[in-house]
């Protein structure tokens, strides 16, 4: 249900946004990484497998739990920004808040919105260049070019993401037809199923060992 791929290179963003920061707190470095985890990693994700939106390949959970979670996980995150920007007194948080708020309804919950927020533009926004942002904004108050051009090519990142998990899932459905038609379709072999996916994997774990690696590499220089 968290889509690890995408939850991991999100909070990788994250961390990045806040390692490049003049000035690092550890302790909004880990509230910013909750409130995308909630909002995003769980909220967006639910709300994603809702009939009708989305994915919708999870069939064990009710669509009233999905509701349950996806809200109450977005409104979670959203909670931690509006709190945040009052503690830190940088009511311009609040506009990055907003508009991820609104990304992380508008993408999954496609139809209700139609379809206006369900791009590759605005995934790329939502789930690469403005975790980055948020955590550089939330670190020194203030976006810088460097903050620009990471969050530019973490925007490039995410659209290679979704697009090769969508070659993936495309890979899975049955061909055009097949329902009207009852003709077997060919079944790719399981080699062409493991290329988008280990493409996924290979994004995914690169981008949160580089990450990792920095955020390591901050904490030695500043002990």
């Amino acid at each position: 249900m968290l889509h690890l791929p995408y939850t991991s290179m999100v909070l990788s963003f994250v961390v990045v946004g806040a390692v490049a920061s003049p000035r690092l707190s550890w302790t909004l470095l880990l509230v910013t990484l909750l409130a995308y985890f909630a909002a995003l990693g769980v909220g967006a994700h639910f709300l994603d497998q809702l009939p009708g939106m989305g994915s919708h390949y999870v069939r064990h959970w009710p669509p009233w739990a999905l509701w349950t979670v996806g809200l109450v996980g977005v409104t979670i995150g959203v909670g931690i920004g509006i709190v945040g920007s009052v503690l830190l007194a940088a009511p311009a948080l609040l506009v990055f808040v907003l508009v991820q708020g609104i990304c992380a309804l508008g993408y999954p919950l496609a139809p209700l919105f139609g379809g206006l927020l369900h791009r590759d533009s605005v995934f790329a926004i939502s789930w690469g260049s403005l975790p980055c942002l948020t955590s550089y904004y939330v670190q020194s108050g203030a976006l810088s070019l460097e903050s620009l051009l990471l969050a530019a090519g973490f925007a490039l990142l995410a659209v290679a993401e979704i697009r090769v998990s969508r070659w993936s899932r495309e890979l899975r459905l049955p061909g055009p037809g097949v329902a009207a038609a009852g003709a077997a379709v060919p079944v790719p072999d399981a080699a062409a199923f493991r290329r988008p996916d280990l493409l996924l994997l290979a994004l995914s774990l690169g981008t949160t060992l580089v990450a990792v690696l920095l955020l390591v590499g901050r904490a030695v220089l500043t002990t």
